[in-house]
Order: C-alpha cells, then sequence, then structure tokens
C-alpha cells in the first residue's frame, strides 16, 4: 500500500499541545494506523509547479515531481527539512489521508476535543453547466469553494499529497474520482463542464508553461497523459472544464491547466471531482473540504446544473446510523456501562443519543465515508474503549481447521500453473456488460445475474465466465514484453431458479498466452499436462464460440463430468481489447461449489 508521510511539527501545531513523538505514534497504533517508522526528510521545490516534493534525507535528492511529472537532470532545490512519520495508508478510512484529519482523529482519542465535529457551509457565487456531451464519459461532478488562509509552502505541500491520496484510496486511482484544484482568482465564472474532440482545442497543460497542448498530445507526451491515457483512450471525445472566457481549468482526470495553478500565497480556490462512481466523487469532495476546514477553511457552495436537474454540493449534511448497545456489548465481548459506551463514541469524533433502553441513534460526519452499517460503529467503539483494554480469551471449542476440498484443489492447480511459467492474477467478480459481452461479440444472455443498484457501471453484471478479466489485464500490460503468460482461479455465477440460492456457482481455471507466436498447439500441450497432473483426461470435440477463430476451438469433456473450451481469440475481439498479439485461451471448470 503507498505510504503518506505526516509532519510531526504539523500534526502537533494542529492539536495545539506538545506531544513526543514515541507518545503520537502509540495513540496512531491504537487508532488502527499501521505506523512503519518515524524518519527525516527533506523538501525538494519543483521548479514547474512549485509544489514541495519530500524523500528521506539519506536517499538522492528528487529530480521528478510527484504531482505535476516534471522532471529535469539535475536536483530539485532544497527548501526545508523535516521530521515525519510514516503510516500505510488505511484504504477503508481516507480522512485519516493526511495531517488535518490525523490531528482531527488524535484530538477524539487523546480526549482533547469530543463528538462531532460542525462544518459550515455558505452559498458561492459559481455555477457550473455541465454539457450533455460529457456524460457518456465522466457523468458525475461535485465542486466547491474554498477560503483559506494564505499557502506557504508547507500547506500546499499537505494539500497536493491528500489530493495524491485520495486519487488513490477512494478514486481507485482516477477511475472513480479524480480532483482539480485551482486558484480562483484566475477564474471568471461560470464554469463549463464539457467533451472536446481529442485534437480540437488547444492549453497549456500543468508544467508545461510555454506549450499549448491538444488533448491528443497530452495523452501522448505528458508525464501525467502517458501515466492516465488508459482512462480515456476508450473514447472519442475528452472531458473539459473551462471557464465562461475559455480559460482551461483541466482535463479531467489527466491534467490542470498551468494558469489556474495553486502557488504559495494563494488564499482562494475552486474545486472540482469528477468521476464515473457517484458516491466516491461525493465522498472524496467532503474528506477534501472537512480537511480545509480543518486547517481554517471557510467552505462555500456550488451550484451544479445538469442538462435535467440541478444540485448543490458539498453537501456535509452528518448521516445517522441505529446502534444496539447490548449488541456492541456482544460483538466486542465487553459488558460496557452506558456511560463508557457513549464516551467511546464521543472520543471517535460522533454524536450519539439514546433512543429507547437499547437503541442509540449515532450521527457522524460528512468525512466518514466508511461507516455504512451498525458494526461499523461497534469497531469505533471498541477503538475508543482502547483495543487494550480489551480482555483476550480462548474460545470456548477447540477446532481443527483444514482446507475445504474446493481449496485443496485449487491449490494444487495453482502449483501445477505456476510450475508450466505463468503468472496468477486475480481480478473482480463484478464486471461491465460491454467488457463481459460486447467486446467479446457474444449476446447476454438468460443466464448472468444483474446488479439491480451497481454501484458503477463497470459493477453491472456478475460474471459467467473469466475470459474478460483476463482480456483486461493483457490490454493494461499491452506495452510489455511478450510473450505474457497468466492464469486465474476464480468463481463464475450463472442463474438457476431450481437452486435453493437461485444461483450455481462453478470454480474455474483460465489460463492464456499473447505473443506473435502463440497457437491453439501450444495450449492444448498445457491444458494436456494440467489434466494429467490432476488425474482426469478430456475428450476433444470441433465447436464454435463467437469469440473465437472458426477452425481454431474446441470443447473438451473432462472426466469429471465437466466441460472445458479451448483455441484462438477473435481478431475482432483482440481489437476490442486494443492488443497486437494473437491469443490462445482455455477455461476449466474445476469444482461446482453449489
Amino acid at each position: 500500500m503507498p505510504v503518506v508521510t505526516i509532519s510531526i511539527k504539523e500534526l502537533n501545531h494542529l492539536m495545539k499541545k506538545e506531544y513526543p513523538i514515541d507518545s503520537l505514534v502509540e495513540s496512531l497504533e491504537q487508532l488502527g494506523c499501521d505506523v512503519e517508522d518515524t524518519v527525516d526528510v527533506n523538501l525538494y521545490n519543483c521548479p514547474a509547479c512549485g509544489t514541495p516534493n519530500d524523500k528521506l534525507a539519506s536517499e538522492e535528492a528528487v529530480k521528478k515531481c510527484n504531482f505535476c511529472g516534471y522532471e529535469q537532470e539535475s536536483d530539485f532545490e532544497t527548501i526545508a527539512t523535516d521530521t515525519v512519520v510514516r503510516i500505510d495508508l488505511l484504504a477503508n478510512r481516507p480522512d485519516l489521508f493526511n495531517v488535518s484529519g490525523l490531528s482531527r482523529a488524535l484530538k477524539g482519542y487523546l480526549e482533547l476535543e469530543t463528538g462531532m465535529p460542525h462544518f459550515e457551509t455558505t452559498p458561492g457565487n459559481i455555477d457550473v453547466i455541465v454539457a450533455p456531451s460529457v456524460l457518456d464519459i465522466r457523468p458525475y461532478i461535485v465542486c466547491a469553494i474554498a477560503e483559506l488562509p494564505p499557502l506557504d509552502h508547507s500547506t500546499l505541500r499537505e494539500l497536493m499529497k491528500l489530493q495524491e491520496n485520495l486519487h488513490w484510496g477512494v478514486g481507485r486511482d482516477r477511475k472513480l474520482a479524480s480532483i482539480g484544484i485551482y486558484n480562483l482568482d484566475t477564474l471568471t465564472a461560470p464554469i463549463i463542464y464539457k467533451a472536446v474532440h481529442p485534437t480540437d482545442f488547444k492549453f497549456h497543460p500543468l508544467a508545461f508553461p510555454n506549450t499549448e497542448m491538444t488533448p491528443s498530445e497530452i495523452l501522448k507526451n505528458h508525464p501525467k497523459g502517458t501515466a492516465y491515457a488508459h482512462l480515456l483512450e476508450k473514447f472519442d471525445h475528452y472531458p473539459l472544464l473551462i471557464d465562461s472566457k475559455g480559460l482551461t481549468l483541466s482535463m479531467p482526470p489527466i491534467i490542470n491547466s498551468e494558469e489556474t495553478k495553486c502557488k504559495t500565497g494563494s488564499t482562494r480556490f475552486f474545486i472540482d471531482v469528477t468521476g464515473t462512481g457517484e458516491q466516491a466523487v461525493s465522498d472524496t469532495l467532503n474528506i477534501l473540504v472537512c480537511a480545509l476546514a480543518e486547517i481554517g477553511g471557510k467552505i462555500k457552495t456550488v451550484t451544479i446544473k445538469f442538462p435535467d436537474h440541478t444540485i448543490t454540493t458539498p453537501n456535509l449534511t452528518p448521516g445517522k446510523i441505529d446502534v444496539s448497545y447490548k449488541g456492541a456489548c456482544d460483538w466486542i465481548g465487553v459488558d460496557f456501562t452506558r456511560d463508557e459506551f457513549v464516551q467511546s463514541i464521543h472520543k471517535m469524533r460522533l454524536a450519539v443519543s439514546q433512543q429507547d433502553n437499547d437503541k442509540y441513534i449515532v450521527e457522524y460526519p460528512a468525512y466518514r465515508s466508511d461507516l455504512r452499517h451498525e458494526v461499523d460503529v461497534f469497531e469505533d467503539v471498541m477503538i475508543g474503549y482502547r483495543l487494550d483494554r480489551v480482555p483476550m480469551r480462548l474460545v470456548p471449542t477447540n477446532t481443527v481447521g483444514k482446507e475445504r476440498p474446493e481449496e485443496h484443489l485449487a491449490n494444487m492447480v495453482r502449483n501445477i500453473m505456476t510450475g508450466f511459467n505463468f503468472f496468477e492474477i486475480m481480478t473482480l467478480n463484478l464486471n461491465s456488460e460491454e467488457n463481459h459481452f460486447t467486446k467479446l461479440l457474444l449476446e447476454p444472455d438468460e443466464t448472468h445475474v444483474i446488479v439491480e443498484n451497481p454501484k458503477t457501471v463497470f459493477q453491472k453484471v456478475l460474471r459467467t465466465h473469466l475470459i474478460s478479466g483476463l482480456m483486461e489485464t493483457f490490454e493494461k500490460n499491452r506495452k510489455k514484453p511478450v510473450p505474457q503468460r497468466m492464469f486465474e482461479i476464480g468463481a463464475v455465477t450463472k442463474i438457476n431458479p431450481e437452486t435453493e440460492v437461485g444461483v450455481n456457482e462453478y470454480r474455474h481455471l483460465a489460463f492464456a498466452i499473447i505473443g506473435p507466436n502463440a497457437g491453439y498447439a501450444e495450449g492444448r500441450a498445457i491444458l494436456d499436462s494440467a489434466l494429467r497432473e490432476l488425474g482426469l483426461t478430456g475428450k476433444y470435440e470441433t465447436g464454435t464460440h463467437p469469440s473465437f477463430i472458426e477452425g481454431r476451438f474446441a470443447k473438451i469433456k473432462v472426466s469429471n463430468g465437466l466441460e472445458a473450451f479451448l483455441g484462438e481469440i477473435h481478431p475482432q475481439v483482440l481489437n476490442n481489447f486494443n492488443l497486437d498479439y494473437p491469443i490462445v485461451y482455455c477455461e476449466l471448470p474445476i469444482a461446482k461449489i453449489y
């Protein structure tokens, strides 16, 4: 996981009290943070965007900016040194990704300030107009205005680091959500969010003040463009934010413009979060603006006008969860007094009120995107009570664990495939209809499970085969050397109304090879060897499949009663996944789970 560096000096400054490093580390660990160590770092100023970069004092100086991608042969200028604590990011607590979020949590845990913090917003004077053209590309956008004390090197560094950490922790490396932060004094309202042709528009991307680029050129030549080009490569138009005078703010989710960049001394900021995940976009903005409010920021709302509706963001209204006092005692294994129960909740910066003898209503601030269920509150109660106070007990019954039969078989298959020099991958069970069917030249049938309210369009169907996962992995690695040999052992699910749960689940093995010489013969040799190692035999029959080349596809009846298939992927499918080399693919059911 990525590691975040937190300045000890800044942490104590925000807590308004000096704590020894050891005491802070102990408290952070009690909060659940995975503290690596405390070290000295040097701060280096990026000559292009002005953002401080940090690096261990024992390491070589910085020559490439982590934020804008600018790189030079000589070392960046050293501007300061600092002592920091290094923490592995907690993906489930993105509100702790920066110094202001950590100080807020520590104030509660150390009982300097308890209860839920309140964040006020006032109406802003900026509208954002969303054009219909962008709704099929990156449809969700939320915005805010922030007024802060003048940025210095330290606060600018923290702001940029929080932005990048949220890109990873909530935005799935900018796929679900990406952030743009701009100097508001450079903009003229209203702001327009639209899609443009890759070659019809030019602006100065961040770190390139003397070079205008089209969106297409940015994806090919800018460091951030090449790093995130895969997020836009499926589209023939790209998102763009401009103001009423035509000044470009950014090309989401790739890069901001040079003219609107934040720098030391800036005090007024316009913030946007765009993405493909509605909840991720909203959570990201709430966490960011609450962090800014902690360092003295004043937050103003922005009106966003979609083609068919209007919203005002950010919405910092607290959420509510009903929790059971008895349920918390049973779940944690501690007979809390009611005072201890309430005090533990307050220490975690939440509010609580009693509903009846057992039920309590817990209110949580907008930045706590991880609180979704009663047991999430129970976890906070346990942390607030202190983990080291929870008694350790032996379980009342002793059992000897062993692998389930399907797991034992999967491990055998895993050893076989790694012995054949294949790399194992693991892909998501949920996929989009486009990747799972359309790109593979398949027609959706009645056997696949559809998620009624998917979090994103990329998680709409439960997979019925493993082809799309391997193809997507090859697509992401298409610039790597070939041949590439990959396999996956995973679950596939098919609807069956006659079963108790309405579906059948199977454990499948899929393997594939991409390269100039990949072909059916190599795939059959590997499958035959794998079957022999498993004590199975296979009877090959010619067949057809829309995703495979006719005449180079076979169905295999395996002696365990299940049916496999093997063949060379159709050229149109290769084109749909932007692949340049032939692929031989095999999928083999190895177990029926239910």
